[in-house]
């Protein structure tokens, strides 16, 4: 058959091991039928067939983030106050009126970092009670593991749920938080249908094709399912359930592959600790600046193990988020007890069971991820957004702190991604983050093809769908970036002002 397409005169980068650059591909149908240079490739044309000449340009896979809050950041878009890069508290409060003045019932706000107000402290509740003291206001902080509540809101607080969190001050933290936002209404369908489409908008003009999306709660699945039965889902979606979710799962015979090309049931997620901002991440010593804590452990290791084993015994990879050093390896203890009690899992590494940040990994945790190839997902804006790291861990384990070229020259398995709506879902600003690191961290930059093959091919092992994504090669869905220029020839300033100038996914142009 001849093809439905042939490009031509490009420079593309397959990342296929076995053929690395190329200058030609077809695509019949949703996926690549060849890949070669121009002589061959345009002898394969038949009268129907499109020709596209790329003028030279350079031609990507299309970029995967593994590891984003999908239905999160849409809802930021459409419903919440963008606190991001906030000055002060009046900066706050303003913002969050703003929102106000045109919405009814909660009022919520996200993205700030209190240790770049000029107040250097969070919000209050006596704060925000100024914006209104009857409508309930909640705000979290840009890592989402800390929030500051108004009275309004924290009157709908059973009385045990007000003793886990700062009453007062109006400070929630990790469970205490997420007990709040179970008294916010859930979106209608419309809303939710409107939020995935409006973050999916944000991430295709970015040459971002698929995602591997955190679902908060196991009824966002059904936003996407929807979409998908009716043909309008833009992005290809593996999406990780919470551990909560396995049993109901497993009994309706859904497990970690169970999908199509479009739409497939991921890992199971699970927390090991908080966040370094919120100084809740789980640290074997206490925190530099914060002498009175080691962090929070969300499971005895005893627990942990049960539940990692359980998914695993229920066909479910798991996503461990784990960002202190004692996190990251008690995590790795619980991913070893899970293998250890299935030699079939032990002798092989089809689990791609899943470290999410692994943000401060100690050499000896390093080791023991690259022997049993247990994923990390990197994060590489939270490098230059997270200045005070040196600050709040001390000169020695600010060398473990996001180590990603360590991590993949020990032969870990590493994806990229953004967190979002912690961190805006920029493909070129992930890219940039990785290869030009912050100015307290510049020690573990990674070379513009090792970012590319992590974002990429990384990405979509990370996902089990390397089979047919993360690369340009023959027989995988023809989905791809044509840039404006070739990223492994540029520095970091220079990738962060690359465009996306076309998308395709499944052989048709999007973008």
């Amino acid at each position: 058959m001849h093809p439905d397409t042939i490009l031509f005169n490009g420079n593309i980068l397959t990342l296929n091991e076995r053929h690395p650059q190329a200058s030609a591909a077809t695509i019949y149908g949703e996926r690549f039928s060849f890949v070669g240079d121009d002589p061959t490739t345009l002898l394969l044309a038949g009268t129907r067939t499109k020709k596209i000449d790329l003028l030279g340009r350079t031609v990507v896979p299309g970029f995967c983030d593994s590891h984003i809050h999908l239905v999160g950041f849409g809802m930021n878009l459409l419903s919440q106050a963008d606190l991001v890069g906030a000055a002060d508290i009046d900066q706050i409060l303003a913002r969050l009126a703003q929102l106000a003045g045109r919405t009814t019932g909660w009022i919520r706000g996200y993205g700030f970092d209190q240790t770049k107000l000029s107040e250097a402290r969070f919000p209050t509740r006596l704060e925000l009670d100024q914006v209104s003291r009857d409508r309930p206001i909640v705000i979290s902080r840009v890592c989402g593991h800390a929030g500051v509540a108004n009275s309004a809101a924290i009157a709908l607080l059973s009385e045990a749920e007000k003793s886990a969190g700062e009453v007062a001050t109006g400070l929630f933290t990790e469970q205490a938080l997420w007990a709040i936002y179970r008294y916010v209404p859930p979106p209608t369908e419309d809303e939710l249908e409107q939020a995935i489409l409006a973050a999916a908008d944000v991430l295709l003009k970015t040459g971002i094709t698929s995602v591997q999306t955190l679902l908060d709660v196991p009824q966002q699945l059904q936003g996407f399912s929807r979409l998908h039965r009716a043909g309008k889902l833009p992005i290809r979606v593996v999406a990780i359930p919470p551990w909560s979710a396995v049993d109901e799962l497993y009994k309706n015979g859904l497990r970690t592959g169970f999908g199509d090309h479009w739409l497939k049931i991921g890992a199971a997620k699970l927390f090991s600790d908080g966040s370094l901002g919120a100084q809740t991440a789980l640290l074997a010593e206490p925190y530099t600046d914060k002498t009175d804590t080691c962090g929070l452990r969300i499971y005895e290791p005893a627990e942990l193990n049960r539940r990692v084993l359980d998914a695993q015994n229920k066909g479910f990879q798991v996503a461990i988020h784990a960002i202190g050093d004692l996190a990251v390896n008690e995590t790795i203890d619980a991913i070893e007890y899970a293998l250890a009690n299935d030699p079939k899992q032990r002798d092989n590494t089809y689990h791609r069971h899943r470290i999410e940040h692994a943000s401060l990994c100690s050499p000896n945790a390093m080791g023991r991820l690259a022997k049993n190839k247990i994923v990390v997902t990197f994060q590489p804006q939270f490098v230059a957004s997270d200045t005070w790291t040196p600050d709040r861990v001390g000169a020695a384990r600010t060398r473990w702190a996001y180590p990603f070229k360590s991590m993949i020259e020990a032969g870990i398995p590493a994806t990229l991604s953004s967190d979002s709506p912690v961190e805006f879902p920029s493909a070129f600003e992930c890219l940039a983050s990785a290869v030009g690191r912050a100015a307290w961290s510049p020690e573990q930059t990674l070379s513009p093809m090792q970012a590319l093959q992590a974002y990429c091919l990384g990405s979509a092992y990370a996902g089990h769908v390397d089979h047919q994504q993360g690369s340009i090669e023959t027989g995988k869905l023809a989905d791809f970036v044509v840039l404006s220029s070739d990223p492994s020839q540029l520095g970091a300033s220079a990738i962060r002002n690359l465009t996306a100038e076309q998308v395709w996914i499944g052989g048709k142009r999007v973008s």
